[in-house]
C-alpha cells in the first residue's frame, strides 16, 4: 500500500501543534493527560488509504514538561515528540517496527517549523461567544484558510489550562489558549482535532527522557528513514 510524504508532515504536524509548550499549574493540575481525536475529511488524495492515518494525539504533562505521541499504519508506526524544559532540548523518537531511533535538539523559540510548509496561510477572528467545551470554559473564534475562505470553521480555546504561550511557533500563535477543538490543513488533507479527554493523573517522568533502548541518530537519519516508507 502506497504511502506519500504527506502523511508523515502530518504526523509532525500535529506533534508540533502541541509541543515546545509551557505547561502552568491549574490549582492542583499541573500534571495529566490530554487526549485529541482526530477525524480526516473527505477530501483526501486518490488511493489514499485513511485507515493507515492516526486517528489520536495524546500529549502528557508535567512540571512544564511535555509528551506528545501518536501512532500511524494501523499502530506499526509511533512518533512521541517531547519537549523537556528542564533540559532545556525536544526529542523526536521514532519507532518502526523493530526499529527505535531518537534525534536531539536544543529547545529555541523562533518560526515556524518546517512541518508547516504544506498548510495555507490561515485568518482568525475573535467572537464574543462563550461555550462550555469538555467541562471547560472557552473562547471561541472563526478561522479559515486564505486557499479556502468560503468554508470557515470555528476554535475553542480555554485559558483554565494555565500553558504559556501554548501556540507559539505554530500558524495558530494568534490564539491566546490552549485550543481544545481547531482544524489543520495539510497538503489537501482536512482534519478536524477535537479534545475527547482531559484529566489529572500521575505521570511518571520517564515519559519525558529517552528510552534506554533507542539509537541517537541525526535529523537527517530520521528524514531518511521517514522518505523511503513514500
Amino acid at each position: 500500500m502506497r504511502c506519500t510524504k504527506y502523511f508523515y508532515l502530518i504526523i509532525l504536524f500535529l506533534l508540533t501543534i502541541s509541543g515546545c509548550t509551557n505547561f502552568r499549574s491549574k490549582k492542583d493540575f499541573n500534571e495529566g493527560a490530554i487526549e485529541y481525536a482526530i477525524l480526516f475529511e473527505e477530501n483526501t488524495q486518490p488511493g489514499f488509504n485513511s485507515s493507515l492515518l492516526p486517528n489520536k494525539l495524546t500529549v502528557k504533562f508535567r512540571d512544564n514538561n511535555t509528551s506528545n505521541n501518536i501512532e500511524g499504519l494501523s499502530g506499526a508506526f509511533n512518533l512521541t515528540y517531547i519537549n523537556n524544559v528542564e533540559d532545556k532540548n525536544c526529542l523526536i523518537l521514532v519507532k518502526l517496527l523493530n526499529k527505535k531511533l531518537y534525534y536531539e535538539e536544543p529547545l529555541i523559540n523562533g518560526g515556524l517549523p518546517s512541518t508547516y510548509a504544506g498548510m495555507p496561510k490561515i485568518t482568525i477572528k475573535e467572537t464574543n461567544d462563550i461555550v462550555r467545551f469538555q467541562g471547560y470554559k472557552c473562547k471561541k473564534a472563526i478561522a479559515s484558510f486564505d486557499d479556502s475562505l468560503s468554508n470557515p470553521f470555528e476554535i475553542l480555546y480555554t485559558n483554565e489550562i494555565k500553558i504559556d504561550n501554548p501556540n507559539a511557533n505554530t500558524p495558530f500563535k494568534a490564539v491566546n489558549g490552549v485550543m481544545l477543538k481547531f482544524k489543520v490543513k495539510l497538503n489537501k488533507h482536512m482534519m478536524s482535532i477535537s479534545a475527547t479527554t482531559i484529566k489529572p493523573e500521575d505521570i511518571p517522568m520517564d515519559n519525558f527522557t529517552t528510552p534506554s533502548d533507542y539509537v541517537k541518530v541525526s535529523k537527517k537519519t530520521i528524514e531518511d528513514l521517514l522518505s523511503l516508507l513514500q
